[in-house]
C-alpha cells in the first residue's frame, strides 16, 4: 500500500503541470487588435498600449489617457499524417483577456507633449501559467499550440527627443513556476506528502527607436525594436529520499513553460492622406532555444556522466519574418472614422526537417531504446484583416476587431529512431484561426 500511495503522489505532482505552452501570444499573432490586423507590424505604426510591444518609442505620440479592454481567442487544427500518427493533433483553444493603459505624462517646459507611458497586460481566462512534459514519441506541436497560456505584463516609456527622432524603453514580465514535492513516512508509518510551489516573475528588456519626416503630402516613419529573450521555466523537484532505505534519486520535473527568442524588428511606413502602408521584417534568434525539457535525473557535479537519460537537443535555426500591413481610413461624419485593415506575414519554422531520435527506457529489455522524436512544426502563411471605429463625440472611444488565418505550409518531416535503425515520415498541414477584440475609452 505504501508503494501505491507513493505512485499516486508522483502522478499528482505530474498532473499539477498539465497543459502546454512554449511562447507568448505576442510572438505568435502580434499584440493588440489593430497591430494583429496589420500583419503583426508595429515597429513604425503601433498606437497606444500596443506600442509597449511594437515599439515603446511611439508611446510619445499619445495625447490622451485611455483604458482598453480586449479579448483574444484562437483555435488550432494541426495534422500529422503517417505511419503510427493520429492525423489531427489535439490542442486546446487559446483564450485570454487584454488590458491596456495609455498615459501621456503631464510634464511642462521642454518635455510638454513629449513623453508617454503604457502598461499592457495579457492573462489567460482559466490559468496563470501552464507547462507540460510529454514523452518525445508523443505527437505534438510544441511551438504552436497553447502558446497563450501564461500571464504576461509589459511596460513601456517613450520620449520625443526632437528633430523627428523618438526613443523608448520597457520590459516584459512572464510568470513561471518553481516548487518541491516531498514524499516521506511519518512516525506511524503512513506515507504523506508536502507540496510547496510558488509563482515568480522573469523579466526581459525591450527598446525601440523611430524617425519620422513629412515631405509634401507624404509622411514617412521608420522604426526599429529590440526584444530580449523570454524564458519562463517550470521546475518542480520530487524528493522521495526519506520514503525508505532505498537509494531513490530526486526527480527533476522541469522545462520551459514559455519561450520567446530574442528579436529585432525593423519597419518602414508611408502615409498619404488616409492611406498607410507598412513593410517590415523581424529577426528571431531561435538557435538559442535550449529545448523543451530538462533531464528528469540530474547528474551530480562530481559525476557528470552518471548515465541518466538526456533529452535530445534539436538544432533550431534563426528565422526572418517578413510583414506587410495596409490601413485605409474613411470619414463617417464629423465625429467618427472607420479604418479598414489588412496584412500578411510569413513565419518560417525554426525546426529542422529531420528529427534525431530520442531514447526511452524499455522495461522488457531493461535498457534504453531509440524512439522517434515527434516534435512537429511547419512554416505559416498568415492572412490578417480587421476594422476599427474611432469616435470623438459624445465620448472618445476606439473599437477594434481583427482576425488572422494561419495556413500551415505542407511539409514532410523525417523521423529517426525506428526499429532496427529505420526512419519514418510525417506529412504536416493545418490551419490556425485567431480573433481579437478591443474597446478603448479616452478620458
Amino acid at each position: 500500500m505504501a508503494v501505491t500511495r507513493a505512485r499516486w503522489t508522483f502522478a499528482l505532482a505530474a498532473a499539477l503541470l498539465a497543459g502546454s505552452a512554449h511562447a507568448s501570444p505576442e510572438d505568435l499573432f502580434g499584440y493588440g487588435a489593430r497591430s494583429t490586423a496589420l500583419g503583426g507590424t508595429g515597429a513604425a505604426t503601433a498606437r497606444g498600449f500596443e506600442a509597449a510591444f511594437g515599439n515603446p518609442a511611439l508611446l510619445s505620440l499619445e495625447r490622451e489617457r485611455r483604458l482598453t479592454l480586449g479579448y483574444l481567442g484562437a483555435t488550432f487544427d494541426a495534422h500529422a499524417d503517417g505511419a503510427g500518427l493520429p492525423g489531427r493533433i489535439g490542442q486546446a483553444p487559446a483564450r485570454g483577456v487584454v488590458i491596456g493603459v495609455d498615459v501621456p505624462l503631464p510634464l511642462g517646459g521642454i518635455l510638454r507633449d513629449r513623453v508617454g507611458f503604457a502598461l499592457a497586460f495579457y492573462t489567460p481566462t482559466d490559468v496563470i501559467v501552464r507547462g507540460r512534459i510529454l514523452y518525445p514519441e508523443t505527437p505534438q506541436f510544441p511551438l504552436m499550440g497553447d502558446r497563450a497560456q501564461s500571464l504576461a505584463v509589459r511596460m513601456g516609456l517613450g520620449a520625443d527627443v526632437g528633430h523627428g527622432f523618438r526613443v523608448g524603453v520597457g520590459f516584459a514580465a512572464l510568470a513561471q513556476i518553481a516548487g518541491e514535492v516531498i514524499v516521506a513516512t511519518d512516525a506511524t508509518g503512513k506515507v504523506g506528502s508536502r507540496v510547496e510551489d510558488q509563482l515568480v516573475a522573469t523579466y526581459s528588456p525591450i527598446a525601440g527607436a523611430g524617425y519620422e519626416r513629412k515631405s509634401g503630402h507624404d509622411f514617412i516613419r521608420i522604426g526599429a525594436t529590440f526584444r530580449g529573450e523570454q524564458d519562463a521555466r517550470f521546475a518542480v523537484a520530487i524528493d522521495a529520499t526519506k520514503l525508505s532505505s532505498l537509494n531513490i534519486p530526486i526527480f527533476n520535473i522541469a522545462g520551459l513553460a514559455q519561450f520567446d527568442p530574442m528579436q529585432v524588428a525593423a519597419e518602414g511606413a508611408w502615409t498619404r492622406d488616409a492611406l498607410t502602408v507598412a513593410i517590415g521584417v523581424t529577426y528571431k534568434h531561435w538557435s538559442a532555444y535550449p529545448g523543451l525539457v530538462e533531464p528528469t535525473i540530474l547528474c551530480p557535479a562530481s559525476e557528470p556522466d552518471c548515465g541518466a537519460l538526456q533529452p535530445t537537443r534539436l538544432s533550431f535555426s534563426d528565422t526572418f519574418v517578413p510583414r506587410v500591413g495596409v490601413e485605409r481610413s474613411v470619414g463617417l461624419g464629423a465625429a467618427a472614422t472607420l479604418a479598414l485593415r489588412a496584412g500578411y506575414f510569413f513565419e518560417p519554422t525554426p525546426l529542422p526537417a529531420t528529427l534525431a531520435a530520442s531514447h526511452a527506457f524499455d522495461a522488457a529489455s531493461h535498457a534504453t531504446q531509440p524512439v522517434p522524436t515527434r516534435f512537429f512544426d511547419a512554416s505559416r502563411h498568415a492572412l490578417t484583416a480587421g476594422l476599427g471605429v474611432t469616435l470623438t463625440r459624445p465620448l472618445s472611444l476606439r473599437l477594434d476587431w481583427s482576425s488572422q488565418l494561419h495556413v500551415l505550409q505542407a511539409r514532410d518531416v523525417t523521423l529517426e529512431g525506428g526499429p532496427a535503425g529505420t526512419s519514418s515520415a510525417a506529412s504536416l498541414h493545418g490551419v490556425v484561426w485567431m480573433t481579437s477584440l478591443g474597446a478603448g475609452l479616452g478620458f
